[in-house]
């Protein structure tokens, strides 16, 4: 599926910190756009060229390593991040007492063109001394900030109409990103991952737009914060297409089998991948300072397998297809394919268009990862059991909730009902935000608030005022 030197990276990480090995190729790839999506984009056929930033989520139970395989593939970053702040802190000094020595000559200058003016002497030469003056103003220095770990849209907005517009969400911990303000701008998260021009409108001040930024996330998090965020936002989150941006699986646990039996491990693959890193990094940098990004096309043979799975993709949303309950997420699949073609193409140094070899991995791991959403998110298979308990609480909803129509006028109930009032397993909260989960993801439910409270409603009501009277207690 991976490039054989990309395999021996995540062998040699495997064996520092025995965690899940998908757990590890996902964050080495999610490291990889962040490096090369300031340098490279990918062109998918005429008129289509895109950015090759990639949105990830990881779903794992505390306990799994997260941090310390983000900590390991991502030292080149913080690496280069400490190297720019130093400068960085340098710079502000020298531009500090460049903006003094600015103050103090434009107050002199002014100064003396009152006097001239008040005198009727001749003002040009000032005039032009001021011209000058105005055309060495201080440059402020540039902040080369990466990697963010929670921020609020504004904030990032702001940094991304800077002149460094490369950045990742980064988190191993992202409970607190998916219960913060970092996503509550599903729109600005769409309009970045699709490489578009945003416009920005603020207080007291003139319009700025963004333009060419790129951001990939990467968000580690535990099952229950992800669970409650779909909870909050699902209707907007599938509704709008920003789930199906996103590569999510959920890797097997390797707890309980993680034993100490060599000491002696093997980093020189690990090394030179760091070392790659920071090449890259560093030329991202140039180009966004003083150059075009690179633009990726396919060779021939590539760009035609890359349009058989366009289309084998496009045939199996089809009503009989495996993607039929998914056609949101697999509109995004050949997208996300070329993307992380061309980023393995450019990373590991492969000279010209991008390689049939890159897009046979590539389109390995897209497909990996449509079995893993298919996984999560089926109502199928093994998940019978949990469907059973889905069409149990459901049926339980429903009921309530068309009872509640007649007797109130309102086709919905209190979340809270269902813990005192419902099924006797739908009382422990868990169990009940996990199941409410699967509902809303399978389009069964919404959720939303009526003031400081949670409410719930099935979205299917098909008995008649009539049939609701019927056998009721009124």
């Amino acid at each position: 599926m991976l490039p054989p030197s990309m395999q021996e990276v995540i062998s040699e990480v495997r064996n520092l910190t025995q965690a899940p090995v998908s757990m590890i190729a996902v964050t080495a790839l999610s490291v990889i756009a962040l490096a090369c999506q300031g340098a490279i984009d990918v062109r998918r056929m005429e008129g289509l060229v895109g950015p090759t930033s990639l949105y990830f989520i990881i779903k794992a139970l505390s306990g799994e390593r997260k941090s310390t395989v983000e900590k390991v593939l991502m030292s080149a970053m913080y690496q280069f991040e400490q190297e720019q702040h130093e400068i960085y802190k340098k710079n502000v000094e020298t531009y500090n007492q460049e903006m003094e020595i600015f103050k103090v000559r434009k107050k002199a200058l002014l100064s003396e063109l009152r006097v001239n003016t008040r005198k009727c002497r001749d003002t040009s030469d000032v005039v032009e001394q001021l011209s000058e003056l105005h055309r060495s103003y201080p440059k402020s220095p540039v902040r080369y900030k990466l990697i963010f770990n929670d921020v609020t849209p504004a904030a990032m907005k702001e940094y991304l109409c800077g002149d460094y517009n490369s950045v990742g969400l980064m988190s191993h911990e992202a409970g607190s990103v998916f219960d913060s303000h970092a996503l509550r701008d599903l729109p600005f998260m769409n309009q970045m991952w699709d490489g578009s021009t945003v416009s920005v409108q603020r207080k007291n001040a003139d319009e700025i737009l963004i333009k060419n930024a790129r951001l990939t996330l990467s968000l580690m998090t535990q099952p229950k914060p992800f669970n409650k965020f779909i909870m909050r936002n699902d209707e907007e989150a599938r509704g709008n297409g920003f789930l199906a941006r996103f590569l999510i699986c959920e890797p097997g646990s390797t707890q309980g089998y993680r034993l100490i039996e060599n000491q002696n491990i093997s980093t020189k693959n690990l090394k030179s991948f760091q070392n790659r890193l920071m090449e890259i990094i560093k030329k991202s940098t140039e180009i966004l300072n003083n150059g075009e990004k690179k633009c990726l096309r396919f060779t021939n043979d590539a760009e035609k397998l890359w349009i058989k799975f366009h289309n084998d993709t496009e045939v199996e949303t089809r009503d009989t297809g495996l993607l039929a309950d998914f056609k949101d997420y697999a509109s995004k699949m050949a997208d996300n394919m070329a993307r992380i073609a061309a980023l393995l193409h450019y990373f590991w140094g492969y000279p010209g268009d991008i390689s049939l070899d890159a897009v046979i991995s590539a389109r390995a791991i897209c497909l990996w990862f449509g079995d893993e959403h298919i996984r999560l998110f089926s109502k199928s298979g093994e998940q019978k059991l949990i469907m059973n308990d889905e069409n149990e609480l459901w049926e339980w909803i429903n009921n309530y909730c068309n009872q509640n129509l007649v007797k109130t006028g309102k086709p919905y109930m209190k979340k809270n009902a269902i813990l005192q009032l419902g099924p006797n397993r739908f009382r422990d909260k868990t169990t009940l935000d996990n199941t409410l989960t699967a509902l809303l993801l399978n389009g069964r439910i919404q959720v939303g608030k009526e003031g400081r409270t949670t409410i719930v409603k099935p979205k299917m009501i098909n008995k008649t005022p009539a049939e609701l009277l019927q056998g009721l207690d009124l």
